[in-house]
């Protein structure tokens, strides 16, 4: 029987998995439009998801807390005219992730985006049609063959298609990415802001707003600036990848795979970006040469692991300037520090003089 439990009990998914959320905002329909909209009154923010993962006819939801929860079921995302999206500060939007991203994952057979065009720029072919070619598939409510849109109904394992409108040319696959290329990242990927939701195993992140299966500190209003959205892979922390929570209950957290931007991609900072006689904010972009601690203590070079062993490897960090043993900030301390070169304390602060 344990052996058994721990098969079922391995992981949890929220269906909130599902959603990209959007803080403030409310999808308002135009007025002819009103009348599709689908209230539920009193739901809790998991069983208003659920339903809405249910449905075919919702796409997104708003999630009203005052003056009273409400839950709102809407058959459109905010990417057309059929609704707007406005300002609302007692009110998150959620919408349907396979109709708001522009990328695909694996196959992309869930893909319900708008692209219709093909690699090769051909207009493709409406799916009701079977001209100019004819074809085995019927559009139905569940299998998302819209319009003339870009889609993947048999596993194709290079992704969407479409029948095209040449004559002379039947199918081609379309131009969407990977969501682990659409967003290459720099360095160590502090910055990454892209939309991959899995780890490089294929476990499903944990959402950074929720503390389970893993509790943890990183809760998205302590820390506005690193943007821990839904459930996408971050880096608030300076470890040498994005990476993230599992929903998998025995692993705690697992390192993305995100493709590294070339030398093309990666825009040159200007050297007036960083500073060498004193700091800014935090020191992140300190490029000076102070190499000793505020108590005089000489500084260990970043590249030695004596006498104390850490994770900051130069060619790990290579955006952070750990050159020599000068002193640096590459997870984003208070201020310039390093580790020291005798036994204890293990790391100190930036000297005064550089405040």
């Amino acid at each position: 029987m344990c052996k058994l439990l721990k098969c079922i009990f391995v992981s949890y998914r929220s269906p909130l998995n599902d959603f990209q959320r959007s803080e403030g905002r409310e999808l308002v329909p135009t007025s002819w439009n009103s009348a599709r909209v689908l209230l539920l009154p009193g739901l809790n923010l998991e069983d208003c998801a659920t339903r809405c993962a249910q449905s075919l006819d919702c796409r997104a939801f708003n999630y009203e807390t005052r003056p009273t929860v409400s839950c709102k079921h809407l058959p459109w995302v905010g990417d057309g005219s059929n609704a707007e999206v406005k300002r609302n500060v007692n009110c998150d939007l959620y919408e349907k992730k396979v109709y708001v991203r522009k990328c695909i994952v694996g196959k992309g057979e869930d893909y319900r985006g708008k692209v219709f065009t093909t690699r090769g720029g051909l207009t493709c072919q409406q799916w009701w049609s079977k001209f100019p070619h004819d074809h085995r598939w019927t559009p139905t409510a569940t299998n998302g063959l819209e319009l003339n849109y870009c889609r993947n109904p048999d596993g194709d394992r290079i992704g969407p298609w479409c029948y095209t409108t040449d004559p002379e040319r039947r199918y081609e696959s379309c131009n969407i990415p990977q969501c682990k290329d659409e967003v290459c990242i720099r360095c160590n990927g502090e910055d990454y802001r892209g939309q991959v939701d899995h780890t490089v195993s294929g476990r499903e992140c944990q959402r950074w707003d929720q503390q389970y299966p893993h509790q943890h500190i990183y809760q998205p209003e302590k820390y506005p600036d690193k943007s821990l959205d839904d459930n996408y892979c971050r880096n608030p922390d300076a470890s040498p990848v994005p990476w993230c929570y599992t929903t998998d209950t025995e692993v705690e957290r697992e390192n993305c795979e995100i493709s590294k931007c070339t030398e093309v991609q990666v825009e040159k900072r200007q050297r007036s970006s960083f500073t060498t006689n004193c700091f800014r904010g935090r020191g992140e972009d300190y490029r000076g040469k102070v190499n000793e601690t505020t108590s005089g203590i000489p500084c260990q070079r970043w590249h030695a692991q004596h006498p104390h062993e850490h994770p900051f490897y130069p060619n790990t960090y290579e955006c952070k300037g750990l050159e020599e043993n000068y002193c640096r900030n590459p997870d984003g301390s208070e201020a310039p520090w390093c580790f020291t070169s005798v036994g204890s304390p293990a790391r100190n602060g930036t000297p005064t003089h550089l405040t």
